[in-house]
């Protein structure tokens, strides 16, 4: 397998072709798990291939990989071996996420996961199960803040900091996958929650709405008026459309800064200091916090080692509609999403690094197609970023699902240049790829149905019984464009 590195805001592989990669999140966050929970065999790795996908974010937990303080649960982490191998035979990537929802599930009293119950300090708050939707801990769970503030402040566990303890974790994996084909990067924590400053945030937010709302001259109040009347749920939801949410949260912006600077920087400075002693391989993502999800500023500084910027370092931003999680998902606004995603861009320009989708998506029934016209707007929004992604998330049957319909499509692999831009007309059913190139050089392209390509000098590398299709495309030093149209 080709080496994914850095280089600006692209990643490239060891042949110096930009990669655009694309895949899904497969998670496991149940509890006191022996393996990973889903079977994730060669017929898996075969399929997964086939449905052009070529990495995954991986979620695991503290919890189960070290369920007692300092003794890791090897059976867990061998099923994890067989995952990393047959990753390495089928050619797809890994990002290795340790993936957390309101801390910890606190030995099954929440509906959380992440930190196993030994490391959740709660100074006596009781979890308690949700009332309205799983992240309602967040909001009102004095047992959530409590415990993030004690893992912010690496404060003590039986005499060791639960910091420190978390690194010690990330340098095991790190020995364990450090130099696997396959590693695709480390992601540090899945969406960090700021923690009893959240209070703050939280006041500050709903203020910013009802401001918004009550005087923003792009709402129209007579039309929300009148959707409230009629109980017209979708209507209403669109009165707060992406063109005003950045002026409803920015008040937040200030305050998230503060935990960016002063919590979050040195946590991952600190946590990839503690892989970089282990491995010099891996990407090292940075995402933002739980409420920056919502198109609240971001503030983190570029992750630095010692002093020095890290090399291998990208941005895995995630987003969704915020009726994400209840049954109104399905009125999901995309101006909405993609004015968070534009505030997720200005901190790729900030950084100075490639991105990553690490989520968007979550529809909870995989089956559903009524929301694919929000979903096909998200994937447009990406390829005109140049941003590969990552669906959230697989339910363990879905690679024969209607999903694929919309996340099994024609895209770039690998190209040799610098990409100009790229889409696919799904009117015309027709692909577009321009790029520039200093030399001679091989592209990539994943094609998921049988095509035709006039003046375009391609072979096939790898024919799916499905009509999808690997193919190489030579071109030569200068400004090239490919042309694909799609057979229905």
């Amino acid at each position: 397998m080709e080496k994914i590195r850095v280089k600006q805001m692209r990643f490239i592989d060891s042949a110096g072709r930009e990669r655009i990669l694309n895949g899904m999140n497969i998670d496991d966050k149940l509890l006191d798990q022996k393996e990973f929970r889903y079977k994730l065999d060669e017929d898996f790795f075969k399929k997964y291939k086939e449905k052009g996908f070529d990495i995954i974010r991986l979620a695991v937990t503290w919890q189960n990989l070290e369920p007692e303080m300092g003794k890791y649960n090897e059976s867990y982490l061998k099923s994890l071996d067989g995952i990393f191998a047959l990753a390495e035979e089928y050619g797809v990537y890994i990002l290795l996420d340790m993936h957390q929802d309101i801390y910890s599930a606190n030995g099954g009293k929440c509906v959380g996961d992440g930190a196993p119950e030994w490391a959740a300090i709660t100074d006596g708050a009781k979890p308690r199960m949700p009332i309205f939707v799983w992240a309602d801990g967040y909001f009102f769970g004095r047992w959530v803040h409590n415990a993030f503030d004690h893992f912010w402040n690496n404060d003590f566990y039986r005499g060791v900091g639960l910091q420190d303890r978390y690194c010690e974790l990330w340098k095991m994996l790190a020995r364990r996958y450090g130099e696997s084909p396959a590693l695709f990067g480390f992601d540090l924590m899945n969406e960090p929650f700021p923690g009893s400053m959240s209070k703050r945030m939280f006041a500050r937010l709903i203020g910013g709405v009802a401001k918004t709302v009550a005087t923003h001259e792009k709402i129209d109040r007579k039309k929300m008026l009148r959707a409230a009347v009629n109980r017209d749920t979708r209507l209403l939801l669109d009165c707060i459309g992406g063109d005003v949410i950045r002026d409803a949260v920015k008040g937040v912006d200030g305050l998230s800064a503060e935990f960016d600077k002063k919590k979050y920087s040195p946590f991952l400075n600190k946590t990839t200091a503690a892989i970089r002693e282990i491995t010099k391989n891996g990407i090292i993502m940075i995402e933002q916090s739980y409420l920056c999800n919502s198109g609240i500023k971001q503030s983190v500084p570029p992750i630095t080692v010692n002093g020095k910027r890290e090399e291998l370092q990208c941005f895995g931003p995630h987003s969704y509609d915020f009726s994400v999680d209840t049954p109104l998902y399905q009125y999901a606004n995309s101006s909405r999403v993609k004015a968070f995603f534009d505030e997720m861009r200005n901190t790729q320009l900030r950084l100075e690094v490639p991105v990553i989708v690490g989520e968007w998506g979550g529809c909870s029934d995989n089956t559903d197609t009524s929301w694919f016209p929000h979903a096909y707007e998200l994937l447009d929004y990406f390829d005109e970023k140049h941003w590969g992604q990552m669906y959230w998330d697989y339910h363990g049957d879905d690679l024969d699902s209607p999903l694929m319909e919309m996340l099994c499509r024609t895209h770039p692999v690998a190209v040799a240049g610098e990409i100009k831009s790229y889409s696919y007309n799904r009117a015309t059913d027709v692909f577009t790829l321009s790029y520039t190139s200093d030399n001679e050089g091989e592209s990539i392209i994943y094609v998921h149905k049988p095509f035709t390509a006039d003046g375009v000098d391609f072979k096939v590398i790898e024919q799916y019984t499905s009509g999808a299709s690997l193919i190489a495309v030579k071109t030569g030093a200068g400004e090239n464009t490919i042309k694909l149209s799609i057979r229905s």
